[in-house]
C-alpha cells in the first residue's frame, strides 16, 4: 500500500519558500542537498559538443510551458557522452492544497515509462539467462493462456514486448482491487482485437502480463526483482515501486486533486492502484538523476561505472526494431517510430518512451545523447497530459539541433517530415496516363465525362480543359456530381453549360427532383455517347457519395451498352487500412450506402468499379486506366501528386484520415466541424463539456490521436450560430490511427456522458452511416466499445477475401 508522506517536512518547505523563480532549486536550509556522483554533475555544454545558445532554447521552452500553466512543474535533464549538460527544476511539485516547489531530486510517477525501464529490462535479463524465450508462448509461463479458445494461445513474449499481442489497451479497474493472478486471468479471457503479430495495439495488458512472467520465472514480485537486479546495482536509490518513507515526501503530485499526505506516493494509474501499486505497465517512481544513470547504462552497452546489468548484444537487440511486419516501429519495450514517438529531429535508431503523467525520455546512440523531461502534468486543472506532447517533440528537436558535431551516419530528420512514411515516389494518375497517350483511347468515340474539380493532372490542369484543348475528341457532354464539375456549387446542381469550354453539363445531383431521381443519370442524358469517362477522387470511406455516383453511372451505362473508362486515383488512406462493419445488405443502394463495404475499404476508385461490376452483377463494359508506381502502402503525401480538396469540408490529409471515423456520427445531433475551419477535426454540441470529454478520450490512449477541449460556433450545418463545447482531434500518425474505432469510442463516451441527449431512438439515426442497426442498439445498451469493435473483425476478414480478386496493385 502507498506510504504516507512526512507532513512536517512539507510544512517546512512551505514555510521556508516565499517566492520562487521559474527555474528553481530549494534553499539548503529547506532540503539538504543530495550529493551527486561526478558523472551526474553538470559540465560545460561545449565540452561535449553542444551549442549553448541552442540548448538554452530548450531550457526556455520548458520554462515557458510552466509559466503558461501547461504543466505545474518540471525537471529537465540533458546528457551526452557520459556527462550532464543541463539539469533544472521548474515551477511546483505540488499546487494544492498548498504549493511546494519542484526540485531536481523530486520523485515522479513514471507511468508507462515503467514498461521499458523496469519490465522490459527485467524480461531481457531473464532472456539472457535462458529462463525466458522471446518466441516462447506465454502459456508456457502462465498456463491460464493455454485454455484460450482463440489465438491467445499463440501469443509469444515477443508479441507482448512489441504491443503486437492483439490485446485491448486496458480495462476499467478504477476503484477496484485485484491480485496479479486475478487480472492475468481476466486478460487471458479478454476479447482479442486482432490476431497476434498483425497490428500494433498499445496495451497495458501486454506489460501486466510480462510483469506476471517475471514473477512466475524469478519467484520474486516485480518490485523485488527490479530493486535487487536493476536499481540497486546501478545506484538508482530513488527508484522503485511504492515510494518508501524517505521518498514519499519528495513525490510530485500524481493526481489533479489535492496532494494530501494520505495519498502522497500513490500511483496515478487506476489499474496499477488496483494491483496495490506494483504492475508491469505502470507504478514505477524515479528521479531525473536515476533515469540519467539508466540512460548511461544503455549507452554504455549495459554497463555503468563498472557494473553490468545487460550484455551489449542484449541492449542492441532490445533497442532495435523488432516488429518487422508492422508499419509502426517498436523495439522490446521501447518506441522507435510510432504515434507515441517524441523523436523530433533525432536520427533513426534513437529510441524512448513516454508516460501518461507527463514523463518522457529519449536516447540517441548515434550522438550518445539523452533527453529526460519529467512533469506533473496530471496535477493541472484540467489535467494537461495531452498538452505536454508537443513540448516533448519540440525539446527533442531543439536538443538535436544543438549538437554541433553530429557524427557521420544517418542525417537529421527534419522535424516536419513524417518519419514513419516511406520516401516519396512519383505516381501517375489514370488521367496522367491518358494524357501521355494523347487521349488515344478516346479517339473515334462519342465521349461523356463524369468529373469534378479533383479531375486534374500533376500540373493541376482540369480534365475538361485538356480534352477540349486536344481537339481530336468528340466530347458530347459533361456530367456533374455534387458540387459541380469544377467544385463551385455548394447546394443543388442543375443542368448548365460549362462557362470555360461551352459544353453541356448534365446534373447528377439535382435536389429539386424527387429523391429517387436526384442522383441517377437518365437514358436521355446518356443519349448520343458510347464511352463514359469517370474521373473523381475518392476519399476511402464507404459513405462518400461520389462512389455511389460511380455505381449509378455504371448501372445506366450497362443498360445502354456504353463503355465505362475509370481513370484511377490513389486512395488517400492508402490501400492497407481496412476496418469497420460491412454495410447491411438491406441498407445498400442508397446515396451514402451504395454497396456492402466496410467503412474503410482500402480500394482505389478503379478497384471499386470492378467490385461493383462483379458483386452487384451490373455487367458493364469497364476499363481501368491504372496508376504507374502506386502501391498500397502509399499515403497521399508520398505520391508527389497535388492535393485538391475532395470536397469543401475535406481540406487536408488529416481531415481525410479522420473522416471515416467522424463522418458516421453526422446523423446525430452533433456538429462535426462543418461551418468551421476544422471540419472533421472537431466534434461537439451546445450541451457538451469539452474538458470532460477530452479527459475521457485522452485516458483511452487511442493510437495515433490525442484530444484537446475546445469551444466553437459553426457558421453552417448542425448548431449553426450556437456556441458548442467539444474536442479537437489531433491526428499524430495516420499509419496507426483507426478512424472507425475512434468514432465508436467517441459515441460511446458521449452516450455515457449525455444519455438524455442521445437516447436509443436518436442513436438509431446513425444506422445507415455506421452500416447496421446492431451497433446503435449496442451503444444504447451500454455495451463496451471493445466488444462493438471486436464484432466487426469477422466482417474485415470476409472483406479482405472478397476484395482480393479485384486488387490491381
Amino acid at each position: 500500500m502507498p506510504i504516507m508522506s512526512v507532513l512536517s517536512r512539507r510544512q517546512l518547505l512551505l514555510n521556508s519558500i516565499l517566492t520562487l523563480p521559474i527555474v528553481a532549486s530549494l534553499p539548503a536550509s529547506a532540503r539538504p542537498a543530495r550529493r551527486e556522483e561526478d558523472s551526474l554533475l553538470p559540465v560545460d555544454p561545449t565540452s561535449v559538443g553542444f551549442l549553448p545558445d541552442r540548448l538554452a532554447i530548450a531550457d526556455t521552452l520548458v520554462a515557458h510551458a510552466v509559466a503558461d500553466g501547461r504543466v505545474p512543474g518540471a525537471v529537465f535533464l540533458v546528457g551526452r557522452r557520459g556527462a550532464i549538460v543541463l539539469h533544472k527544476a521548474y515551477g511546483n511539485a505540488v499546487l494544492r492544497p498548498a504549493s511546494i516547489p519542484m526540485t531536481t531530486d523530486t520523485v515522479f510517477d513514471l507511468a508507462s515509462l515503467t514498461k521499458p525501464v523496469a519490465t522490459a529490462t527485467a524480461v531481457m535479463q531473464l532472456v539472457e539467462q535462458g529462463r525466458v524465450g522471446l518466441e516462447t508462448p506465454v502459456a508456457d509461463y502462465l498456463p491460464i493462456f493455454a485454455k484460450a479458445v482463440d489465438d491467445r494461445s499463440r501469443i509469444t513474449v515477443r508479441h507482448l514486448l512489441t504491443h503486437a499481442a492483439g490485446f485491448p489497451a486496458g480495462g476499467a479497474y478504477a476503484g477496484k482491487t485485484r491480485t496479479l493472478s486475478q487480472i492475468v486471468e481476466e486478460i487471458a479471457q479478454s476479447r482479442q482485437m486482432s490476431p497476434p503479430g498483425e497490428r500494433f495495439l498499445y496495451s497495458d495488458f501486454s506489460f501486466i502480463t510480462l510483469g506476471a512472467i517475471v514473477e512466475a520465472v524469478s519467484g520474486e514480485t516485480l518490485d523485488q526483482y527490479t530493486k535487487r537486479q536493476l536499481f540497486a546495482p546501478l545506484g538508482m536509490d530513488s527508484s522503485g515501486y511504492q515510494p518508501a518513507m524517505g521518498l514519499a515526501d519528495r513525490v510530485a503530485a500524481t493526481t489533479s486533486g489535492d496532494a494530501l499526505p494520505a495519498i502522497a506516493g500513490r500511483v496515478h494509474d487506476p489499474t496499477a492502484q488496483a494491483l496495490g501499486g506494483v504492475a508491469g505497465h505502470a507504478g514505477l517512481f524515479s528521479t531525473a538523476s536515476d533515469l540519467a544513470r539508466f540512460c548511461q547504462m544503455l549507452l554504455g552497452g549495459g554497463e555503468r561505472n563498472g557494473v553490468r546489468v545487460l550484455k551489449p548484444g542484449t541492449v542492441a537487440q532490445m533497442t532495435a526494431k523488432q516488429s518487422p511486419f508492422i508499419a509502426e516501429a517498436r523495439a522490446f519495450g521501447w518506441d522507435l517510430d510510432s504515434a507515441y514517438s517524441i523523436r523530433g529531429a533525432f536520427p533513426p535508431g534513437s529510441f524512448g518512451h513516454t508516460g501518461f503523467t507527463g514523463t518522457s525520455l529519449w536516447i540517441d546512440p548515434l550522438t550518445e545523447t539523452f533527453v529526460i523531461l519529467l512533469t506533473n502534468a496530471v496535477h493541472a486543472r484540467p489535467s494537461s497530459s495531452s498538452t505536454v506532447i508537443p513540448l516533448r517533440r519540440e525539446i527533442s528537436t531543439v536538443v538535436a539541433s544543438a549538437i554541433a558535431d553530429l557524427p557521420p551516419g544517418p542525417g537529421r530528420i527534419p522535424a516536419k517530415m513524417p518519419a514513419s512514411l516511406d520516401d516519396q515516389v512519383v505516381v501517375q494518375t489514370g488521367l496522367d496516363v491518358l494524357q501521355s497517350e494523347m487521349f488515344a483511347r478516346l479517339r473515334g468515340r462519342k465521349v461523356g465525362v463524369v468529373c469534378n474539380h479533383t479531375a486534374v493532372d500533376r500540373q493541376g490542369r482540369h480534365l475538361a480543359d485538356l480534352i477540349v484543348e486536344n481537339g481530336a475528341i468528340n466530347l458530347v457532354a459533361f456530367f456533374a456530381p455534387e458540387h459541380g464539375i469544377r467544385g463551385e456549387v455548394d447546394a443543388s446542381v442543375g443542368d448548365s453549360v460549362d462557362a470555360k469550354t461551352g459544353h453541356r453539363v448534365y446534373s447528377l445531383y439535382n435536389l429539386k427532383l424527387p429523391k429517387e431521381q436526384r442522383y441517377r443519370p437518365t437514358p436521355a442524358q446518356f443519349a448520343g455517347i458510347d464511352t463514359l469517362v469517370f474521373d473523381i477522387q475518392d476519399i476511402g470511406a464507404r459513405y462518400y457519395t461520389y462512389i455511389a455516383t460511380l455505381g449509378y453511372c455504371m448501372e445506366r451505362a450497362a443498360k445502354l451498352g456504353i463503355k465505362v473508362i475509370v481513370l484511377d486515383r490513389p486512395n488517400p488512406l492508402g490501400g492497407l487500412l481496412v476496418e469497420g462493419p460491412i454495410l447491411d445488405a438491406k441498407l445498400s443502394g442508397q446515396f451514402t450506402a451504395y454497396h456492402t463495404l466496410p467503412i474503410t475499404h482500402g480500394l482505389t476508385i478503379g478497384e471499386l468499379a470492378m467490385v461493383y461490376n462483379a458483386e452487384r452483377k451490373i455487367g458493364a463494359n469497364i476499363e481501368i486506366v491504372k496508376m504507374p508506381n502506386w502501391n498500397r502502402r502509399l499515403l497521399w503525401d508520398q505520391t508527389g501528386l497535388p492535393w485538391v480538396n475532395p470536397s469543401p469540408n475535406i481540406r487536408n490529409v488529416r481531415e481525410a484520415a479522420l473522416y471515416p471515423g467522424i463522418g458516421f456520427l453526422e446523423g446525430l445531433p452533433l456538429s462535426v466541424g462543418r461551418g468551421t475551419d476544422m471540419p472533421f477535426e472537431i466534434i461537439g454540441g451546445p450541451w457538451i463539456d469539452g474538458v470532460v470529454l477530452a479527459d475521457w478520450m485522452s485516458k483511452l490512449r487511442l493510437p495515433g490521436v490525442s484530444f484537446v477541449p475546445t469551444r466553437f460556433t459553426p457558421t453552417s450545418s448542425k448548431h449553426k450560430g450556437v456556441l458548442c463545447g467539444g474536442v479537437q482531434v489531433n491526428l499524430w500518425d495516420r499509419r496507426i490511427c483507426r478512424p472507425s474505432e475512434l468514432g465508436i469510442y467517441l459515441i460511446d463516451a458521449l452516450a455515457r456522458l449525455y444519455p438524455a441527449k442521445l437516447p436509443a431512438a436518436t442513436l438509431y439515426e446513425m444506422r445507415s452511416m455506421v452500416g447496421n442497426e446492431t451497433i446503435p442498439a449496442a451503444i444504447a445498451r451500454g455495451e463496451m466499445p471493445e466488444t462493438i469493435i471486436a464484432s466487426w473483425s469477422a466482417d474485415v476478414e470476409t472483406w479482405r477475401k472478397r476484395r482480393a480478386p479485384f486488387l490491381l496493385y
